[in-house]
């Protein structure tokens, strides 16, 4: 009877000493050739990926890049500093997506980071781009093993260990660690969450291989942290400007490891990705500034011949006020009343427009709290401020009162030109609110006969229809001289930083989803968005034509005069409402405290004599 061989029984021999010696069989012998071969492929195609990343998307992920995108992916590829500016439209977002993705398989155990200014803004990047990808490229989809997408949490883990997070630039991500950063819209990450908190994340990469001898010491091996900025133009008076320019002198000064990439909205043309019509109808609406930010990609600076410099705005304020709407009303209250201080008034002022098909004409609708100041008058806070295309008279008169009587203003300045003088007629009577069921009082021109002249306030009075009409409106009569004046004293006023605004859009939306649960209750609801951003976005709308007046002189006084497409409505209703604190309240403030100085220095000098 013939028994099988023990296994493996060749793989032994006998020595001198007669010990068993384990002797590797032929086939152990070539399939060790075969994984050093496989190692060797692996090293050269790792080697060429990392060198050609877009290679790898193409080829491996199967997605198909534009030239601009290659090199996009290129200069954030080979550089230690990359900055990008593009317009809308030309797929920033995307491509951020593709390239995280990118540095997960490429680099096994990275932690790539995306900063955005709030976690909902950032979040897109992986609710909306990367789930895409995971969806329609298989070979993306087998590199990833999960990934989150809620409200409080934006992050994808891959199979290789890498991660990608979303974090929001706020105090509230310190922490957080990161081999790679990308901060997207970095025009709106405020500079000191950038130094102070966002750049600190970043750490070196140690793959496994660095922690033995001899790689553990060897410097040629270290991966540097890597950030990369990539966002829209935004104003150059603002900090992000000052790093473009530090990345541009870089390149231009030969550093290799620096890039600087520009594109703007013919990108988008070129490729499809948007039409002529469709960026016509974007634009439509947009002031010259935003277009020349958002589309052309050109930084908007004022001019030597502005008047009013960015600079001057002091966006500091974080709490808007806003109407009551129809569908919460309460008659008992404005639950988005702002608490008061002592002495505190609010005024309302108004830029009447009654042509709703002129591009460049808007009613606008301004409230100002004034905040008293010992021995500088008021301080004005803009806190609200609302546009639409003119309508009736009769329309616009219950609005105004709306307004007017949610914010418990005290006065309302209203430009009498053109189809002002109609509205006032509308305002003067009982004005009848179906959607409220309640009836607004009448208003009429205020009793101050220094400030408005005599023939005028009796013309006013004289055109008031409503018994007992409440003397509140301050009349605008605007002139060449009268403007000269009110420009001139605005001006002085922001250099005074009498005036405070109304924070960014981007600080805003961070603010109200940690303050707001109405607002952050439903944050895909797209009315409750746009109310509850409304004031912000008019706000940045608002400087946005300030900044873009160009002064003259003519005969001695002033001009400001809009560029082409430009507006000049809100402007108007600042410039008017500044007129009235400056001519009126405040001296009447300061005159009040002249009395209460001169009474407490008269009570002293009785006492101690």
């Amino acid at each position: 009877m013939t028994t099988s061989p023990r296994p493996y029984q060749d793989t032994f021999r006998k020595d001198a000493k007669t010990k068993d010696i384990f002797r590797k069989p032929k086939h152990m012998v070539r399939h060790k050739l075969i994984e050093g071969e496989r190692k060797e492929r692996l090293k050269r195609w790792i080697t060429f990926f990392r060198r050609n990343p877009h290679r790898l998307i193409m080829d491996y992920f199967g997605i198909v890049l534009y030239p601009y995108q290659i090199l996009m992916i290129h200069a954030l590829q080979k550089s230690n500093l990359a900055y990008i500016v593009a317009s809308r439209a030309s797929a920033k977002t995307w491509v951020i997506a593709v390239w995280a993705l990118t540095l997960g398989v490429l680099y096994p155990g990275i932690k790539v980071v995306v900063c955005a200014k709030t976690l909902k803004q950032g979040g897109i990047l992986i609710s909306e781009k990367i789930k895409s990808l995971i969806e329609n490229y298989p070979n993306v989809a087998r590199e990833v093993k999960s990934y989150t997408a809620n409200a409080n949490n934006y992050e994808v883990i891959m199979q290789c260990g890498s991660t990608i997070k979303v974090v929001p630039s706020s105090d509230s991500s310190r922490g957080n660690r990161a081999n790679y950063i990308v901060v997207e819209e970095s025009r709106l990450v405020p500079k000191d969450i950038l130094e102070g908190v966002i750049k600190p994340f970043l750490e070196v990469r140690t793959p496994p291989f660095r922690l033995k001898a001899p790689y553990n010491h060897d410097k040629n091996l270290i991966e540097q942290g890597i950030i990369s900025y990539i966002t829209s133009s935004w104003y150059v008076a603002e900090y992000w400007y000052s790093y473009v320019k530090t990345c541009i002198r870089r390149v231009v000064d030969g550093d290799e490891t620096s890039s600087f990439l520009a594109f703007d909205y013919l990108i988008s043309l070129y490729h499809n990705i948007k039409t002529d019509e469709m960026l016509k109808n974007e634009m439509a609406d947009m002031d010259v500034v935003s277009i020349q930010m958002e589309y052309l990609n050109i930084p908007a600076g004022s001019s030597s011949k502005a008047y009013y410099k960015p600079k001057m705005f002091q966006r500091t304020l974080s709490l808007a006020f806003y109407p009551q709407r129809a569908e919460t009303y309460d008659s008992k209250r404005n639950p988005y009343q702002l608490k008061s201080v002592e002495g505190e008034i609010k005024i309302v002022s108004v830029d009447i427009a009654t042509r709703g098909g002129k591009a460049n004409d808007l009613t606008i609708i301004s409230i100002i709290r004034l905040i008293p100041l010992l021995g500088k008058g008021y301080e004005r806070h803009l806190i609200y401020q609302e546009s639409f295309k003119g309508m009736n008279t009769l329309l616009q008169a219950k609005r105004i009162k709306e307004c007017f009587f949610d914010s418990e203003s005290t006065f309302l300045v209203l430009d009498l030109q053109q189809a002002g003088i109609s509205v006032f007629d509308v305002l003067s009577q009982n004005t009848v609110c179906d959607e409220r069921g309640i009836t607004f009082p009448p208003m009429t021109v205020v009793h101050d006969t220094e400030y408005v002249e005599n023939n005028l306030r009796e013309e006013l009075l004289g055109r008031t229809l409503g018994l007992g009409a409440l003397p509140v409106i301050y009349p605008i009569r605007a002139s060449q001289q009268s403007n000269s004046l009110m420009a001139a004293a605005l001006r002085s006023s922001l250099q005074k930083k009498l005036w405070k605004f109304l924070k960014a859009e981007g600080d805003a939306e961070e603010f109200l989803m940690r303050t707001n649960k109405e607002f952050r209750k439903d944050v895909d609801d797209s009315e409750t968005f746009a109310f509850f951003m409304s004031p912000y976005v008019n706000t940045s709308l608002l400087i946005s034509e300030c900044i873009n007046l160009d002064m003259s002189l003519v005969g001695g006084m002033v001009k400001l005069t809009e560029r082409p497409g430009g507006y000049k409505d809100r402007f108007s209703t600042i410039l008017y409402a500044n007129a009235v604190v400056t001519d009126v309240l405040d001296k009447e403030l300061l005159k009040e405290s002249e009395q209460t100085n001169d009474l407490e220095t008269l009570l002293a000098i009785s006492y101690f004599g």
